[in-house]
């Protein structure tokens, strides 16, 4: 029996990871027939305490002692099976250390009464407080645990355990009968950012992403391990799921190497998903439970173009799905990011009553300040732009409103628009309108002038500049073959009968 006593604390001690028991009262006595159990529950740094844990108690077997002489093991009822047919704890006394992980899970995976539950453990300190427990043998599970991590797992203590791993030159020699565990949970986080140093794109333009998170540290109690990433995008921004466009292609690096799709990696899903997910990376169960990879780093780099469905915020956010305990799935807390795009609304007015509120016809060109490329909206309707101007739009109604000339799908950066010809009987604007858009670090508006007056406390809709332009009536010279030829013709002919006149009356008088 001595040799089974020796074994719990075996058990106790060197074979339960993450877990560290502290002596901590040291005068009762085993007539009491009582101990307890403090746990101290602390994240993945000793000094990081978790509030919000708690812990039920399973007890395998009773201890008394008999006469204060020796000890006495009694397995419950649920455990006989696994540990001994006759009440005795045979199979424990034989068991090697190395072999407690797995035999844990068999016994915690056996169906049975808790005894006992711990208070939440404190805010400030991680501890549950003392749990008073009769003498015997305990398995002990974690039955709710703090957002954002991963159960402990499932351990064994013995009340009372004696001073072998903290008194030197007394191992073994004294009992305890107030314990004190500390198991530790590993953390689940995720983190998103934009690889693109600019947070704003064009129409068709391409945005980098990278998602950073790691693996969980599952147990073998994990019979059938989850463990998810997924992103969601707005309708403004199209997921790049081409495989024959290399340059744009999702990649997923664990541990700082890459690893391909396949059956005992990972499958990428995007149709049929819940909850407006864009796509999915689903780990297989065989990479989970590859101890290899148990805690280690993930980055996964994909791409979104955005698309004519564009708004100043388009929204994305990535999170993941794990298991925070076995059987039951939890998510993390989203990491968002997202990209913006901008606009400008031209407004056309004339000086004349009719066309004061809005003016068709007039004739402008875009130009882009690096006179790249782009496609933008324009009014509504997609178009690729020439960034050197040599593209013309015209102010038409558009909703109702005369005069608009609406672009849509810019990137903060500087315009310019410059009219190209005016409507019918005003004159031409004089000089080009210059508009520069400036973003924040995160993409977000900071500022928008027009010709260097800030108009960012004038907008009506997020993200879209409003420039208005009033053209003046003026004098348009007659169309050569129009009515000017005539008018001409008239004049020429008043003028030489006049002439004729003149002459035929200066003969009169010389007669």
């Amino acid at each position: 029996m001595k040799k089974l006593w020796k074994k719990l604390l075996a058990v106790t001690t060197a074979v339960m990871m993450a877990i560290t028991l502290l002596p901590a009262m040291a005068n009762a006595n085993a007539t009491d027939g009582k101990g307890s159990v403090t746990i101290i529950k602390n994240g993945e740094e000793s000094d990081e305490f978790l509030a919000g844990a708690k812990f039920s108690f399973y007890k395998i077997a009773s201890i008394t002692n008999s006469e204060g002489k020796d000890w006495k093991y009694t397995v419950e009822e649920a455990y006989r099976k696994q540990l001994g047919d006759n009440g005795i704890a045979k199979n424990l006394n034989n068991l090697p250390s190395s072999a407690w992980e797995a035999e844990i899970d068999v016994l915690a995976a056996i169906n049975a009464t808790a005894i006992k539950e711990s208070k939440a453990s404190a805010e400030e300190t991680g501890s549950t407080g003392a749990t008073e427990l009769p003498l015997g043998v305990y398995l002990v599970k974690e039955t709710t645990t703090p957002a954002g991590y991963v159960a402990s797992k499932p351990f064994i203590v013995s009340v009372p355990s004696t001073d072998n791993y903290d008194t030197a030159g007394k191992e073994g020699t004294e009992f305890i009968y107030n314990i004190t565990a500390k198991p530790k949970n590993s953390k689940m986080s995720v983190d998103k950012t934009i690889v693109n140093e600019d947070k704003t794109a064009y129409i068709g333009g391409f945005v980098e992403y990278k998602v950073e998170t790691q693996i969980p540290k599952y147990g073998t109690e994990y019979t059938n391990p989850v463990f998810n990433i997924y992103d969601k995008m707005s309708n403004g921004l199209s997921f790049v799921n081409d495989d024959n466009d290399t340059a744009h292609k999702l990649k997923v690096v664990v541990g700082g190497t890459e690893i391909v799709k396949g059956e005992n990696t990972y499958t990428l899903a995007t149709n049929g998903l819940s909850d407006e997910k864009t796509f999915e990376i689903q780990f297989a169960k065989a990479f989970l439970e590859n101890k290899e990879n148990k805690g280690k780093k993930v980055e996964v780099t994909y791409y979104a173009q955005v698309n004519e469905n564009a708004v100043y915020i388009n929204e994305n956010s990535a999170n993941i799905t794990y298991q925070n305990k076995p059987g039951t799935t939890t998510d993390a807390t989203p990491s968002e990011k997202n990209v913006y795009t901008y606009g400008i609304d031209l407004t056309k007015t004339g000086d004349k009553s009719v066309d004061a509120n809005g003016l068709d016809g007039a004739e402008f060109t875009l130009a882009v300040a690096n006179g790249e490329m782009i496609s933008i909206l324009v009014n509504g309707t997609k178009v690729d732009v020439n960034g050197n101007s040599k593209d013309e739009f015209r102010t038409t109604t558009v909703e109702n409103k005369k005069g608009k000339l609406v672009f849509k799908g810019l990137k903060a950066g500087t315009y310019t628009l410059t009219e190209t010809k005016s409507p019918s009987g005003y004159s031409l604007a004089k000089n080009p309108i210059t508009i520069v858009i400036t973003a924040n670090e995160d993409g977000s508006l900071a500022d928008a002038t027009v010709d260097g007056n800030s108009v960012k406390d004038n907008m009506t809709e997020a993200g879209v500049v409003p420039v208005g332009l009033q053209n003046k009536s003026g004098f348009n010279l007659p169309a050569t073959g129009g009515m000017g030829t005539y008018l001409f013709t008239i004049g020429g002919l008043v003028i030489m009968a006049g002439a004729a006149l003149l002459l035929i009356a200066a003969k009169k008088r010389r007669a």
